[in-house]
């Protein structure tokens, strides 16, 4: 992620949008997470955890983060939430994590920024207990707005949105609801 992307990030207009429109329509996808122990895959200054626990309901989620700043300002962010919140770094292609460990993982955003993200994919679905769910907001970066594609950095790999919905596919998630929209795609799967 380069400057442009992180002022974007780090913003209250990404919250907002992400708040209003996002997190409401991936619910109606595929439920809340009451009682649920969650993982997010890149949780940036940790307003997407925020929602998560909030929004979704979520009893507790583990957040890791690949850039240590990112890390520390999702700390900072969640500190008031205590036990329910823990920021941590790691990489999405390398999960620390047991497999079947978590109830529901979230990806908002991330994936599309990760060279590998095919093993990041087998990586969530490898953690995500059998019925757990993943909850999933990214972009065909070849939709992108014009601004957006020549602010901000993006890996050679990218999908586009029909390669991610295969690949959902091939690691044994089903699909519970999609809303595929050039430039974004939204979408709950089932770990079967």
């Amino acid at each position: 992620m380069n400057w442009a992307e992180s002022i974007y990030i780090n913003s209250g207009l990404r919250t907002i949008r992400l708040r209003q429109s996002v997190v409401p329509k991936l619910i109606t996808l595929g439920g809340r997470t009451e009682g649920l122990e969650v993982l997010d895959i890149g949780c940036g200054p940790g307003e997407c955890v925020v929602g998560e626990l909030e929004d979704f309901g979520a009893t507790r989620v583990t957040a890791i983060d690949f850039d240590p700043k990112m890390v520390d300002r999702a700390r900072h962010r969640l500190a008031n939430y205590g036990e329910r919140a823990t920021v941590v770094g790691g990489d999405v292609t390398d999960l620390p994590y047991e497999e079947g460990g978590f109830d529901a993982v979230f990806n908002f955003a991330v994936l599309h920024h990760v060279p590998d993200w095919k093993a990041g994919l087998q990586e969530i679905a490898r953690v995500l207990k059998v019925g757990g769910r993943l909850f999933s907001q990214d972009h065909d970066v070849a939709n992108h707005d014009w601004l957006s594609r020549h602010l901000f950095e993006h890996p050679p790999n990218r999908f586009t949105n029909a390669e991610f919905l295969d690949q959902v596919d091939d690691v044994g998630l089903r699909i519970l609801d999609v809303e595929d929209r050039p430039g974004q795609l939204l979408l709950a799967a089932l770990k079967i």
